[in-house]
Parts: C-alpha cells; sequence; structure tokens
C-alpha cells in the first residue's frame, strides 16, 4: 500500500500544512542541509530555475541567497498557499495550483526539487524524469531521508524535540503555532507522522540509481551522489541533457 503524508491530502487543514511545510523548510535552512547543491549550480548554463513541490519555499530561497552567482528562482506548489511569507518577499511564485503529476516540462528550462521526491511512488518518479529528457530539461533532486534507523531518529527529534525548542523563532512569527505547539501539540505529531512516514518512504542511493538506470543514454546524463556532512547526508539526482 502506497500511503500519503498528511500535508498531501486536500482535506488536511491548510493552516496546518503552512507551519508543517514553514517548520521543515525553515529548520533544513538552519542546517544549511542543501548547502552542497551550491556548487552543482555551475553545472547547469541558466541562471533561472523553477521550483517544483515548493512547499514553504525555504529551499529555493536558500539557494537563490547563497548562490556565488546571481539567480533567479520562481517556486511552484500544488498548494501554492503554504509558501512562507517571508519567503515570499524576495522570490517569485506561481499563483495557480501545479500537480506535478499532470506536469509538463517546458523546453530546455532548468528545475528543482528539494525533499519532495520521496512522496511519489518509483513509477511516477520515473515518469517525471522521463519528462524531463523528453524536454530536454534539466532537473537538481535532492533529499534528505534515507530508509534508516538514522533518519528515523533524526526525524524523531526534529519533530519532538527541536520542534518546541524553536516554534518561537519560526518567521513570521505565528500564534497558531504557538497554540498548536504547546497547548494542543497536534503540530508536533502530525510533523512527527509525515516524517516517519517519509523515512518508510525513502530510497537509499542505490535504489536510486537502479531507478534511473535505463533512462540515461548518449544524450541525456543522469548522476545519483550521495553527498556526506555532518548535519545530515543528501542523496543527489542531476539530471540534464548533454551539451
Amino acid at each position: 500500500m502506497f500511503l500519503k503524508e498528511l500535508e498531501d491530502y486536500p482535506w488536511f487543514p491548510a493552516y496546518l500544512r503552512k507551519m508543517q511545510l514553514e517548520y521543515v523548510g525553515w529548520i533544513s535552512v538552519q542546517l544549511r542541509l542543501y548547502r552542497p547543491v551550491l556548487k552543482l549550480l555551475n553545472r547547469f548554463p541558466s541562471n533561472q530555475w523553477v521550483d517544483l513541490a515548493s512547499g514553504s519555499g525555504w529551499p529555493a530561497y536558500y539557494i537563490q541567497k547563497n548562490a556565488s552567482h546571481d539567480i533567479h528562482y520562481t517556486l511552484s506548489d500544488l498548494y501554492p498557499d503554504s509558501v512562507s511569507n517571508e519567503v515570499k518577499k524576495h522570490v517569485s511564485i506561481g499563483l495557480e495550483s501545479l500537480n506535478l503529476l499532470e506536469f509538463q516540462p517546458l523546453t530546455g528550462k532548468q528545475y528543482s526539487l528539494f525533499n519532495a521526491f520521496h512522496h511519489f511512488t518509483s513509477a511516477q518518479q520515473k515518469q517525471l524524469i522521463h519528462k524531463m529528457k523528453a524536454a530536454n530539461a534539466g532537473i537538481i533532486i535532492a533529499e534528505v531521508l534515507e530508509p534508516s534507523l538514522l533518519s528515523f531518529i533524526q526525524v524523531t527529534l526534529a519533530a519532538l524535540v527541536v520542534q518546541p525548542l524553536t516554534a518561537w523563532a519560526i518567521r513570521p512569527f505565528s500564534i497558531m503555532r504557538i497554540l498548536t505547539t504547546y497547548l494542543i501539540p497536534i503540530q508536533l505529531l502530525t510533523v512527527a507522522w509525515d516524517g516517519w512516514l517519509s523515512v518508510l518512504k525513502s530510497k537509499n542511493i542505490n535504489q536510486y540509481k537502479e531507478l534511473v538506470t535505463d533512462i540515461a543514454d548518449n544524450e541525456y546524463s543522469i548522476e545519483v551522489l550521495r553527498l556526506k556532512q555532518l548535519q545530515g547526508n543528501l542523496i543527489v539526482i542531476i539530471a540534464q541533457p548533454i551539451s
């Protein structure tokens, strides 16, 4: 059975989804989990990027802010209202809802996908990369989770320990976040549940390599890397046309 995270269901309260995505995005930026991606940007010819399944938008904003050269990001998501109000001040946002399962990449464009690839089945993951190849488009996919005990422990600590310690510091400040973290701690439970489920649905580097092995050819390259760092390893898939 393929289960979906709570945040993916349309019935999940929008205010809980937004707070959950804001926390996950915010903590990833504080830990600089996506810092290794900055070194990969020079592999791509354009400075224009479209972020898919952006969630809060914090990861894409981090990349835009810290890149060694000027880049411009446009965010998109199935629930675009989930983009953090803090991020909206600095990054362009697609106002219409974008369903990644129906998405058609534009020819020659560049895309990114931060910590959202595991939300989809293996067939859907392959379909997305096939679409990128057909459109001669490039994409960077970054995943912070692996199917391991360490990831399970990290998610548990982030949801049940770090979250209540930092809820007051997340910007923009939210009274609702304070109430659902301390008074009625539903936020702790939903973040923990979605985190645990994400670990179960994640893949290791060998599984990702197997997933894409029959897609790459002499005109389209796909590289799968496991980048080690103290605050948490990062699995990155780099897919792009060979010029």
